[in-house]
């Protein structure tokens, strides 16, 4: 058996980067950005977050951004020929999104919005395509931050899946009693719900969608 291994992830689990099968990620903290922020609401440090890119097939470990306590670094996405970060950096009160250059590993920053533009970091995470920055809140509140501003209420048991252009695939589950998920797509702009299908969508190597 051909085992390679990759010394400085140790036993950290690595996860996919969504949208490509030639990148993937782990991270030292694996607690999510929610928890992060209450840590520091509570008057305590957060430890920070290292998070490793890691290139296939040859192997090589990659540190886009320096771990640095009260910065939460959240996963990764792939973004035109690049992976897009998210971090939260609690000290400054910034949120940034940066570009990581897979052609030449440079690093640059996209955006940097002041953390005041959310009500908490409750679900915050990023979409392609396009790329866009959004949250939704305990509340139901589905919220997309950047590039644009748009905010709508969606149903309790729904989880944005991905954005395709102007529209939103939400996957919706139900326990009633047998346990069942359907998609609902969402305008980007207006929150109504164009059409649902019964199914669920599953982010293949490729970067497509398969529906089962």
């Amino acid at each position: 058996m051909n085992i390679k291994k990759i010394e400085q992830l140790s036993s950290m689990p690595l996860d996919k980067v969504s949208g490509t099968n030639e990148w993937y990620f782990s991270a030292e903290w694996t607690g999510d950005i929610y928890e992060a922020e209450e840590i520091i609401q509570n008057g305590h440090e957060f430890e920070g977050t290292t998070m490793y890119l890691v290139r296939y097939p040859d192997g090589k470990v990659f540190i886009p951004i320096e771990k640095k306590t009260n910065v939460y670094i959240q996963h990764p996405v792939w973004d035109n020929d690049g992976i897009a970060i998210l971090t939260v950096d609690f000290d400054c009160k910034e949120i940034s999104v940066y570009h990581f250059n897979v052609n030449n590993c440079s690093l640059q920053r996209v955006i940097k919005l002041p953390l005041s533009s959310v009500t908490d970091c409750y679900n915050m995470n990023l979409s392609m395509s396009p790329l866009s920055l959004y949250r939704h809140g305990s509340d139901g509140l589905f919220e997309i931050i950047w590039p644009e501003k748009v905010s709508f209420m969606v149903n309790d048991s729904e989880s944005l899946v991905y954005r395709d252009g102007d529209v939103l695939y939400f996957s919706r589950w139900y326990e009633n009693p047998d346990y069942k998920e359907e998609i609902f797509v969402r305008s980007v702009h207006t929150g109504d719900v164009v059409r649902h299908f019964p199914g669920i969508l599953y982010d293949m190597p490729d970067g497509t969608w398969w529906l089962l």
